[in-house]
């Protein structure tokens, strides 16, 4: 029997490969280490499962970080529109893997149901629905619309979450020998929005 231990993980991989055992390449290597002592013992089956169970577990906890921050209050809030809902303008697009490319303040954003973004400030208050007509491109799995320039009839319907300003840029010129000195402050001010309806 192999001594395993001192083996570098990039030949504890080409090991198990070469056993034709199914595992994540991420793993570690007291991980990959297990692993070969169960094939080598004829439990393989177990073992791959164990593995296959680390990863699935690590996942979540970093997924959980990508999300973005949403209050408690905001939370209750949010409920994710029905498959079935139908809108004025036609089809609800409702898959999870479909979204939407639209643009708005001079700038283009891909968003799906349930997106949180930041744009450029839109008119309204905290709460108020809006109908985003500037789609550039709907993608539903294997229905694809893109439009020339924009796709007729499809819209996006989001709601203001909260409206602010973003974190000081300061501004400071200055002429040498001059005297000329200017300094000032700059906040741009946003809208957040929670898309809801993506509809064609």
């Amino acid at each position: 029997m192999k001594d395993y231990e001192k083996m570098t993980v990039k030949e504890l991989i080409e090991e198990l490969t070469s056993l034709g055992v199914k595992f994540n390449k991420k793993l570690r290597k007291a991980e990959l280490i297990e692993l070969l002592k169960a094939e080598s013992k004829g439990d393989a089956p177990e073992a791959e499962k164990k593995a296959v169970a680390d990863t699935s577990e690590a996942k979540p906890k970093a997924e959980k970080k990508e999300k973005p921050a949403v209050k408690s209050a905001e939370k209750e809030k949010i409920t994710k529109p029905k498959a079935s809902a139908k809108k004025k303008t036609g089809k609800v697009v409702s898959s999870d893997s479909s979204y939407a490319v639209i643009r708005t303040g001079g700038k283009q954003y891909q968003v799906s149901t349930g997106t949180l973004l930041r744009v450029e400030k839109i008119d309204g208050n905290v709460g108020d629905s809006i109908e985003l007509a500037d789609v550039l491109a709907v993608f539903d799995g294997d229905n694809i619309k893109i439009g020339q320039p924009t796709v007729e009839g499809a819209s996006v319907s989001a709601r203001i979450v909260e409206q602010g300003k973003a974190k000081k840029v300061v501004v400071f010129k200055k002429k040498r020998r001059k005297g000329y000195r200017v300094k000032r402050g700059h906040r741009q001010l946003y809208t957040a929005l929670e898309v809801g309806d993506i509809s064609l």
